[in-house]
Order: structure tokens, then C-alpha cells, then sequence
């Protein structure tokens, strides 16, 4: 399998082939991670990439498994989450400028379940301000949404704005969807 069809490959393939050994986790992160760097900022679908953290969860589960010990079909297989869940070692943004370093002790529930599972977080994904859709046109306070990055906030109004809406998503949707 090629580089670029694991960077193209569903979590049940990616687990899959973790559990088989036909590849570890820290190869994955790796490879999603020089992604992320290489595409993320282009399409506005980052926020923050997480490498240390990332790099740490993929060694522990190369280890675990190497082991013997098997925490499901996610154990190994990398992940973003929205900006709009909590995850220790990163701002919490919401999207929104007021809480730009807005940071937490703590990870999400969610991204709690998914560390439990043995999943590897990658990164915070992009949002819309507050979650919310109805300001999307709205310059005001956002940080992050679809076409903007806050580092280089360069717009790509149109090309998202001539989209089908069900293709107008923010974060990894759109990464996957240009990459």
C-alpha cells in the first residue's frame, strides 16, 4: 500500500493493518502528521497540531501491542478532533477569537473514550465560531473557519461558497476533500 492510499484509508483498514503489524502507529502518526504540516495551514483546516502528544500515544500503543494487549479497533489508528473539545497540551478555541488561549487541564469526554480506545490525537480541527454556521460570512471575531487560517488568514470564500453545502464543512472534511 502506498503512501498516499493509508493517508486515504478509513480507520477500519488503518486498525486493521496496526493489528496485523503491517504497520505501527508511529509510522501513521508520522505520515498524518507531515499532512498536516504540508496541507493544513493551504486549506485552513488546522488549529493546533499536537506532535508531542501525538508521538507519545503512538509509541505507548505500538508498545501495548507489541505487548500482546489490545484495546480494539481504534488502538493505534490517529485522529483530529474539532477545536470545539477540550484536549490537554492545546488551546481550546471554540473558533472564536475571545478564546484564543483559552486552554484546559483536561481532555473532552469524548477524546477521553478515544484515548481509552487507544486512538492517536493528531490535532484541533477548524471550526466555525462557536459551532455555529450562522455567522460564517461574519469577519467579526473568528478565528478559524473554513478558508481561514489564523497564521496566514487568507480567504477561500469563493471556492467554499461554490461548493455544494453538504460539501462546505470545515476541519478534517475539508482536508480530506482538497488533499
Amino acid at each position: 500500500m502506498t503512501q498516499e492510499q493509508l493517508a486515504f484509508s478509513d480507520a477500519t483498514t488503518l486498525g486493521s493493518l496496526i493489528a496485523k503489524k503491517k504497520i505501527s502507529s508511529v509510522e501513521l502518526t508520522d505520515l498524518y502528521l507531515a499532512r498536516l504540516e504540508k496541507y493544513g495551514s493551504t486549506y485552513g483546516a488546522v488549529v493546533t497540531i499536537m506532535h508531542d502528544r501525538a508521538l507519545r500515544e503512538a509509541r505507548s500503543a505500538d508498545r501495548e501491542l507489541a505487548s500482546g494487549k489490545s484495546r480494539g479497533p481504534l488502538h493505534g489508528v490517529p485522529y483530529g478532533a474539532k477545536d470545539l473539545l477540550a484536549a490537554v497540551g492545546a488551546p481550546t478555541t471554540w473558533g472564536a477569537a475571545p478564546y484564543r488561549n483559552q486552554v484546559f487541564n483536561y481532555d473532552a469526554t469524548v477524546v477521553q473514550r478515544l484515548r481509552a480506545a487507544g486512538a492517536v490525537l493528531l490535532a484541533k480541527l477548524a471550526m466555525v465560531e462557536l459551532a455555529g454556521g450562522f455567522r460564517l460570512r461574519r469577519r467579526r471575531c473568528v478565528v478559524h473557519r473554513p478558508g481561514q487560517n489564523a497564521v496566514e488568514p487568507r480567504l477561500l470564500e469563493r471556492w467554499i461558497f461554490e461548493r455544494p453545502r453538504s460539501r462546505r464543512c470545515s476541519g478534517v472534511g475539508r482536508l480530506c476533500d482538497r488533499i
